[in-house]
């Protein structure tokens, strides 16, 4: 099945265009209450939330997960795209002698 993403695109624009309408026929000024002290407030506390629980417990492992993934995945990766451009072999190929691995016998 083939996604149109220009139809999600278009559908997108639709479902804001909508929300804006329902939002505006209940007269709620989205200026005044982006501007309001409460939200403000609100927006404050959550975003100090956030950088709190991203500080304490999910900066370090991410992180390592992320160093983890340059060093055994993208580096490598890089690296075996830059050999195949060069015409060379990948790095799990290079070492590959094919005297060491004889083909099967031809089955009849």
């Amino acid at each position: 099945m083939k996604i149109n993403k220009q139809r999600g695109i278009v559908r997108t624009v639709i479902l804001i265009i909508i929300a804006l309408l329902v939002v505006s026929y209940f007269g709620i000024n989205l200026r005044q209450l982006a501007t309001s002290p409460t939200s403000e407030s609100n927006f404050s506390y959550v975003w100090g939330s956030v950088t709190y629980v991203w500080d304490t417990y999910l900066k370090t492992p991410a992180t390592e997960v992320y160093d983890l993934f340059i060093t055994y995945i993208w580096d490598p990766s890089i690296a075996d795209i830059q050999r195949i451009d060069s015409g060379q072999l990948p790095a799990g190929e290079q070492n590959q002698n094919p005297a060491e691995y004889p083909t099967p016998p031809a089955t009849i």
